[in-house]
């Protein structure tokens, strides 16, 4: 990155906070996978999906707005690879924006979609980066039955494999979602990936309450238990060079690596008893895109800023009206919290209290 986009996206992040590094892009709600724990409520949206969503003439209207500062944006759904413009859609963001990198969340089950979406950006913008995370919480018929799709377990493999193959332009992880369906299953579902199934690169996230889907009591505890096995085993891992995780070649993967660390020690503090621990910059440095337009500061928090279909698609028009600084401001003065982890990268990323390790992992220098 050239020194005169660094020193005003250091003043962005640290001082002004007025402008997005990254954005979460639901470009559809439509998913092939009916999984236990979603927060979507499918029998709500699947009848109005196609009839609301954002067209493609509509969001490339809204990328050519987003600001200086743009880093990165998640395009997730649902499953986006259902959404048959995918690839259009990100030809948007790399040709109307900066950003370095498209995080795609996928569930893995169209892999001759992702072969062509890689091949197709990969030689038209070879400079630029893909990033997947496809889901894992079973071994075989365990994972297809807990997202209910018949040999998913096999196509999201398939889809890793084929991913790394494109390294450096494309890498893949592996994230495991803890959560009653698997809690007792998962530590050995994280050792046969690595040593039956060739995976490198892992993440683990923690169930959480959101939209329709509430954690049942009981399994808290239990699913903590092994939120905290696995996360540990991760860094282990990491360090003794069992996993690889991101591209520890680059500034980002190192950075991504550290930051993952100082997340899931976060997320052991607060799952039990939610608490403040740092500033949130949800609403300033990240926000949501919903597949309809309707931007809100994250995921969790039900307090919709606008919709880009009423600001004559000029995304900043919106980030900058009273009802996105009224958001902001209550996000600041109630301390609000919670356990989303997109939200938490940007506030481990913003603030002081972890630069130092942050540093240290640019640096290239093991904690």
């Amino acid at each position: 990155m050239k020194m005169k986009k660094i020193i005003p996206l250091v003043q962005n992040i640290y001082f002004t906070r007025d402008e997005p590094i990254s954005l979460v892009h639901f470009v559809t709600n439509r998913c092939n996978a009916r999984c236990s724990f979603c927060f979507i409520d499918f029998d709500d949206t699947e009848s109005q999906n196609t009839k609301f969503e954002l067209s493609l003439e509509e969001i490339d209207r809204i990328t050519k707005t987003l600001g200086s500062s743009l880093l990165n944006v998640n395009l997730t759904g649902g499953e986006p690879f259902a959404r048959s413009e995918l690839l259009d859609i990100a030809r948007s963001y790399f040709r109307n924006t900066k950003v370095e990198s498209i995080f795609i969340t996928s569930n893995g089950s169209l892999p001759g979609r992702i072969e062509k979406f890689i091949g197709a950006l990969k030689a038209e913008f070879p400079e630029r980066k893909l990033i997947f995370s496809f889901s894992i919480d079973g071994v075989a018929e365990h994972h297809d039955r807990i997202r209910k799709i018949e040999g998913l377990f096999d196509s999201v493999l398939s889809s890793y494999h084929l991913v790394c193959a494109n390294a450096p332009f494309a890498e893949a992880n592996i994230g495991i979602t803890v959560s009653q369906d698997n809690y007792k299953s998962a530590p050995d579902l994280y050792n046969l990936l690595i040593d039956s199934y060739g995976v490198r690169a892992i993440t683990v996230t923690i169930v959480r309450d959101e939209g329709v889907y509430k954690i049942p009591a009981p399994f808290k505890r239990e699913i903590l238990a092994t939120y905290e096995k696995i996360s540990s085993w991760i860094v282990r891992d990491l360090k003794s060079g069992r996993l690889q995780g991101y591209d520890q070649k680059t500034l980002r993967g190192r950075l991504q690596n550290r930051k993952n660390t100082i997340l899931y020690d976060v997320m052991r503090k607060i799952y039990l008893e939610p608490h403040f621990i740092s500033a949130c910059r949800a609403g300033s440095l990240f926000g949501i895109i919903g597949a309809n337009g309707e931007v809100r500061p994250c995921e969790v928090l039900e307090r919709p800023i606008g919709n880009l279909r009423d600001y004559e698609y000029d995304f900043m028009k919106l980030w900058r009206d009273s009802s996105a600084k009224e958001a902001r401001n209550w996000i600041k003065d109630t301390k609000c919290n919670c356990s989303y982890e997109c939200a938490w990268s940007f506030n481990i990323l913003s603030n002081m209290e972890y630069q130092p390790a942050l540093i240290a992992a640019a640096m290239g220098l093991k904690s």
